[in-house]
């Protein structure tokens, strides 16, 4: 690891470790040494401790008995009742977005929607988590209200690793999905809430699915790389 810079230790180690747990370069459980982390990084355990703890707060590592870290699991459970809220938050973005966006915010959800549909053609996974982020950034700055959009921000990290996994596994079955988001797209130029929120329940239900059976086969892989080590 290279050495970080002095401003904002902490942020930057959050936002690194946040991304190898996104990408499944950190696997679930798997332990996370503070210790070693400010040896490669070459900064004091302080910063890292904080990162940790952030970490913690949005759920992608807990803290074990002994004070250590390791990556949470993606149980079913887990699962289920994280859409469940995502259901409950962007079933009000998506009919907020039909009620109020600009046409100036439409065009930029227009070119959201393309860049991930384009994502798919090329297999792109980082530009398919971009246009997820951008799509859901625009959506939530529609709603005008800063609670609902820092309670869906603070859901972005688990968000974009469950996302990861349904593209890296499934991504033969992610078109389907997301059609639903299209669907819900053009609902909103028409100014139609209830059908644009109806669709993302949609899009929810069908990407539920399709995340299961990614964990499943993402536990499988996780399991066959640490038995070959």
């Amino acid at each position: 690891m290279e050495a970080l810079a002095r401003n904002n230790l902490s942020d930057q180690i959050f936002s690194m470790i946040s991304s190898r747990i996104i990408r499944n370069e950190l696997k679930p459980g798997e332990t996370i040494q503070e210790t070693q982390i400010s040896k490669d990084l070459k900064v004091s355990r302080s910063p890292v401790r904080d990162a940790l703890h952030m970490l913690e707060q949005i759920r992608l590592v807990d803290r074990t008995p002994k004070g250590s870290y390791q990556v949470t699991e993606l149980s079913e459970e887990f699962i289920n009742n994280f859409y469940e809220t995502v259901n409950l938050v962007y079933r009000y973005a998506f009919a907020k977005a039909a009620e109020n966006a600009t046409t100036d915010e439409l065009n930029l959800l227009s070119t959201a929607m393309k860049k991930m549909e384009e994502s798919l053609d090329k297999k792109d996974y980082n530009m398919y988590l971009a246009g997820v982020n951008d799509i859901a950034r625009v959506v939530l700055s529609v709603t005008r209200n800063p609670i609902v959009e820092r309670i869906a921000l603070e859901l972005m990290p688990n968000a974009e690793r469950i996302q990861w996994a349904s593209i890296t596994y499934q991504a033969d079955q992610m078109k389907n999905v997301v059609s639903h988001i299209r669907r819900g797209y053009e609902h909103m130029l028409k100014g139609n809430a209830d059908l644009a929120a109806n669709a993302f329940s949609d899009f929810a239900y069908a990407h539920k699915e399709v995340v299961i059976n990614s964990i499943k086969q993402l536990h499988h892989h996780n399991a066959e790389t640490q038995g070959s080590k």
